[in-house]
């Protein structure tokens, strides 16, 4: 079987047609641990016996879990063996033949589970991604990404709608900019709005009041500000960093790293090349969602403008790790360049 989707493995839990083994990983952390509760709570029962439920965790001894996954059932349906997090990387050739082997086992009566919700090995990239082929052949392989920005939306109403709070799209998309896109974080700020929230709807003023913004958040409504050309905007927001003790260092990387984004993006497009495949590439990852909204920042601004911003940001670097500088006043002398550059491509 390939890849399934979260509505077939939802299907598969609803049915309780379960495959002998389950691989279930990706970047939306939330997710992968939600359905790895949600699938062990289906197989084994949200108060499982000791003897069909075993659960594994990091360092493996590897004749426990082999023990563990070989039990049979006892006045139960199913055996359900978890393995979360297991630490590949720290494993030799020899411990990953012997893991490898542990997977392909179908013992009648067995669930196998392996959950990656934040553990994603790197030296044994390869014995992973082997395991998952081996998954997909007798069992089930599910990889939660991160959601786009209309699935974040979605999220957030369903959350609003929960404690009894309506929530509309323009607010629903104003919390994503605030909190970016994990999941985690909206949940909990989605809460704590709703519960701080007098009647039906979820203001902005509410939203405002209470979400704390992130650096890169606030520097990316800086970025904003200047290719609009709003400099008043632009000064007063580096006025509250500055006020806020933010590092120069890090505004000037969040900053760059904001530009760097809007570049891309437009050479993607005049080149042909899918978002998708830009985030895929320069590997957005949790990312991903910024590409959207920088496209609505660009779309005045020409992309010789946007080259020269580069080369004022790389100075800007330059001089602040080389020279002794007023850091502040370097900062603001780039924002005053950035708006002039922007404000000259956009009269072409």
């Amino acid at each position: 079987m390939p890849l399934i989707t979260e509505a077939q493995l939802n299907k598969q839990i609803k049915a309780r047609e379960f495959s002998p083994v389950y691989v279930i990983y990706g970047s939306e952390q939330m997710y992968v641990k939600e359905y790895t509760k949600k699938l062990v709570n289906a197989v084994a029962g949200k108060q499982p016996s000791d003897f069909n439920f075993h659960s594994f965790s990091g360092e493996v001894n590897l004749d426990t879990l082999a023990s563990a996954v070989g039990v049979v059932p006892f006045m139960s349906e199913y055996n359900c063996v978890l393995v979360t997090d297991i630490f590949l990387d720290s494993m030799n050739s020899e411990e990953l033949d012997k893991f490898k082997a542990i997977c392909k086992q179908k013992v009648e009566g067995t669930v196998f589970i392996l959950s990656m919700p934040s553990y994603v090995p790197k030296k044994n990239a390869k014995a992973f991604e082997s395991i998952q082929k081996r998954a997909q052949k007798d069992g089930s392989v599910i990889k939660f990404e991160k959601p786009t920005e209309q699935m974040l939306e979605k999220h957030i109403t369903k959350w609003a709608n929960n404690n009894g709070k309506f929530i509309s799209r323009i607010n629903a998309s104003q919390l994503i900019k605030l909190c970016g896109s994990d999941l985690n974080r909206l949940k909990n700020e989605v809460d704590k709005v709703c519960a701080y929230t007098e009647g039906e709807e979820i203001k902005t003023e509410t939203i405002e009041k209470l979400v704390p913004q992130t650096l890169e958040t606030r520097i990316f409504s800086l970025s904003d500000y200047v290719l609009a050309g709003r400099g008043d905007a632009a000064f007063q927001t580096l006025d509250q960093l500055f006020y806020q003790k933010e590092e120069p260092v890090m505004m000037l990387y969040v900053l760059s790293t904001a530009f760097t984004d809007a570049y891309r993006l437009r050479v993607a497009d005049e080149s042909g090349v899918k978002e998708k495949t830009l985030a895929d590439d320069f590997k957005y990852g949790k990312r991903t969602f910024v590409l959207g909204r920088v496209r609505q920042s660009i779309r005045n601004v020409s992309t010789e403008a946007l080259r020269k911003c580069l080369g004022l940001l790389c100075e800007a670097d330059e001089k602040m790790k080389s020279v002794s500088v007023n850091s502040r006043l370097l900062i603001e002398q780039l924002i005053a360049q950035l708006l002039l550059t922007a404000q000259e491509g956009r009269s072409r």
